[in-house]
C-alpha cells in the first residue's frame, strides 16, 4: 500500500533525465530543457556522418534506459514499458497480482490522472517522446551538410525523420482520441527545430495537423532510406521498417489501401520470413530471430535486470514477474485452438497444488529469457504484424479472397486445420466481436482481430487497437482477472480514460497552452 500512497501523494521536487550521448534534458524551474549539454557547438558534432550516426545510436539507446524518471525506474525502461503498460489497458492481459505495485496502476487505471508527478506516465511518456523528436531535429538541422558517404548520409537523416514521426504517432495515440472522427480534435505541439529551455512553447493545433507531420515525416524518411545504406543493426530503422511504421500510421488513419500497399513494401525487406513453429516457443527474446524487423539488442553490460521487460514478463526469471505474473485472459485464451502452437505460449489452468511463480493459471510463457540478467532484446516490430495489417487492409477495401490469403500465410502454418475456420466466416468488413461477448467470431473481420489480439498479445497493440476500432472493453466475466477490483467494462468508444492527461510541466512551461482549455478531460 506505500507505493500507492507515495504515487499519489509524494510532491516530486527535482528531477533529471540522463542524456543521451550528445544532447541531455534536465530540470529547470518551469520547463523541460533541451539544450544541448556538451562544450562543442553542434555543428562541430555533425562536422562528419560517423558523428552523426554516434548521436543516432544515442537515441535509440535511450529507447530501452531506465532513467526516464528518478524514482520509478523500474516501470519506465523505453519503449518496451510503454508496450507493457498498453497491453495491461486492455483486456487480454491479465495481472495475476499486485506483486511491488509496479504496473498495478496501469492495470488498474490509476495513473492517467497523475499529471502533476515527475514520475508517472503522462509526464514520462511526455518526456520521452519530446526527447527522442529533439534529438532528431539537431540531426535534421545540422546534419545535411556533414563529411561522408552520401549513402550514409540518407541513412541518418531516413532514420531521423522516421523516429520523429514515430514519436509523435505514439503522443498522438497516448494523448488524445483516436484519429478517424476526431481529426479536427486538440493534436500534440510540433517542433521540427532543434529546442532548448529559451524556446517558445507552440500551441497544440488539430490531430489532422499532427498526422500530417507524422505522414510527411515518414514520407521523406521512405524517400531518403530507399537510397540509402542498408539496415546495419537490428536497432535502425531502414526503408522497410519506416513503411511498417507508415503501414501501422495508415490503419488509425483508415488509408486502407495505404496500409496494404506500405506493408506489402515493407514485407520484401530481403531475408525476411515468418519464424519457425520452434522459434515461436523459444521466448521471444533473440535479436536473431528471422522475422524480426526492428528492435533493442540489449547487451550484458547494458541490461537493466529488475528495470526491465523480461524482469516484469518471464515469472521463472525471478524479478517483479515472479510476484505479479503476466497472464492471458481465459476468455482468449479459450479461442486459441488446441492445435495451435500459440496455445503453447500460455498456462492453461494450474492443477498443482502449490504452483511456482510460472505456473499459475493462465501464465504467459511467450516472452521467456534464459540469461541470467533479464538481458533479452526487444521486438518492436516483425513480418507477422505486416500480414495482419495487410489481411485488415485488404478486408476492408472487400478484397476478400486477398485478406484471406494473408492470413493464411501467417497463420496456417502454425494451426494446421485453419483453412477450414477461415472458409466458415462471412465476407464482411463489419466488426461484431467487439470484446469477450460471444464465444465465436463470425464475420471475416472478427477473425482479423481475433487473430491480431492472438499473435501480437504481449507486443504493446491492444490499448491502441481498442481506441482505432472503437471496440470497448469487457473484463468483468469468469476467469476474466484474478483479482475482484480489476474487473471493470470500459464499453464506451470515445472513453477519456485512454487518453493520457497532458502533463502540468508542459503548461508551466508552455504560455501558448492553457490547462483551462487545453486539457484532456
Amino acid at each position: 500500500m506505500s507505493n500507492y500512497i507515495n504515487r499519489k501523494y509524494m510532491k516530486i521536487i527535482k528531477y533529471i533525465l540522463a542524456s543521451l550521448l550528445f544532447i541531455g534534458f534536465i530540470s529547470c524551474e518551469d520547463k523541460l530543457d533541451t539544450s544541448p549539454a556538451v562544450n562543442q557547438p553542434v555543428d562541430v558534432i555533425f562536422k562528419t556522418v560517423e558523428n552523426g550516426f554516434v548521436s543516432l545510436n544515442g537515441i535509440y539507446r535511450s529507447m530501452y534506459r531506465t532513467t526516464w524518471a528518478t524514482d520509478y525506474k523500474t516501470e519506465n525502461f523505453g519503449q518496451a514499458s510503454v508496450n507493457l503498460a498498453a497491453e495491461l489497458m486492455g483486456e487480454d492481459m491479465a495481472q495475476y497480482a499486485s506483486g511491488s505495485g509496479w504496473f498495478w496502476y496501469d492495470y488498474l487505471y490509476l495513473v492517467r490522472t497523475e499529471y502533476t508527478s515527475l514520475e508517472d506516465r503522462p509526464y514520462v511518456w511526455w518526456a520521452m517522446y519530446h526527447a527522442i523528436i529533439s534529438n532528431c531535429n539537431y540531426i535534421l538541422k545540422y546534419a545535411p551538410g556533414a563529411e561522408g558517404d552520401e549513402d550514409d548520409r540518407n541513412s541518418l537523416l531516413g532514420q531521423a525523420y522516421a523516429l520523429r514521426a514515430y514519436s509523435y504517432f505514439y503522443l498522438a495515440q497516448f494523448y488524445q482520441r483516436t484519429y478517424k472522427g476526431h481529426e479536427d480534435d486538440p493534436g500534440i505541439p510540433i517542433y521540427t527545430e532543434p529546442t532548448d529551455n529559451k524556446t517558445k512553447g507552440v500551441p497544440r493545433g488539430t490531430l489532422r495537423q499532427t498526422y500530417k507531420r507524422i505522414t510527411d515525416d515518414l514520407n521523406e524518411a521512405i524517400r531518403l532510406l530507399e537510397n540509402a545504406t542498408g539496415q546495419t543493426h537490428i536497432s535502425h530503422i531502414d526503408y522497410y521498417v519506416a513503411n511498417g511504421i507508415k503501414a501501422r500510421v495508415a490503419l488509425v488513419m483508415e488509408e486502407w489501401e495505404t496500409a496494404e500497399n506500405a506493408a506489402l513494401e515493407a514485407l520484401k525487406k530481403p531475408s525476411l520470413k515468418l519464424m519457425s513453429t520452434t522459434d515461436l516457443l523459444n521466448g521471444f527474446s533473440s535479436k536473431d530471430n528471422v522475422e524480426w524487423m526492428w528492435g533493442s539488442e540489449v547487451i550484458p553490460d547494458q541490461a537493466t535486470t529488475w528495470y526491465s521487460f523480461f524482469g516484469h514478463m518471464d515469472a521463472s526469471a525471478g524479478y517483479h514477474a515472479e510476484m505479479a505474473q503476466k497472464c492471458v485472459g481465459s476468455w482468449l485464451y479459450n479461442m486459441i485452438n488446441d492445435n495451435d502452437v500459440r496455445k503453447s505460449w500460455f498456462n492453461g489452468i494450474n492443477t498443482n497444488p502449490e504452483p511456482k511463480p510460472w505456473e499459475v493459471d493462465y501464465c504467459q510463457q511467450k516472452f521467456r529469457d534464459d540469461s541470467p540478467s533479464a538481458e533479452g532484446d526487444l521486438v518492436y516490430m516483425r513480418a507477422a504484424e505486416m500480414y495482419l495489417i495487410l489481411a485488415e487492409a485488404r478486408c476492408q477495401r472487400e478484397n476478400y479472397t486477398g485478406a484471406r490469403q494473408a492470413l493464411s500465410d501467417v497463420i496456417t502454418y502454425k494451426y494446421p486445420t485453419y483453412e477450414t475456420v477461415l472458409r466458415s466466416k462471412t465476407d464482411s468488413k463489419n466488426l461484431t466481436l467487439k470484446s469477450t461477448e460471444k464465444n465465436q467470431t463470425v464475420t471475416l473481420m472478427d477473425e482479423i482481430i481475433l487473430q491480431r489480439r492472438i499473435e501480437l498479445w504481449g507486443e504493446g497493440f491492444r490499448i491502441l487497437d481498442i481506441k482505432r476500432l472503437k471496440t470497448g472493453f469487457i473484463r468483468d466475466y469468469p476467469g476474466s482477472n484474478h483479482t475482484t477490483n480489476a474487473r471493470f467494462n470500459i464499453t464506451d468508444p470515445e472513453s477519456w480514460e485512454w487518453v493520457m492527461l497532458i502533463p502540468q510541466k508542459e503548461f508551466d512551461g508552455n504560455d501558448s497552452l492553457d490547462p483551462r482549455t487545453d486539457q484532456n478531460e
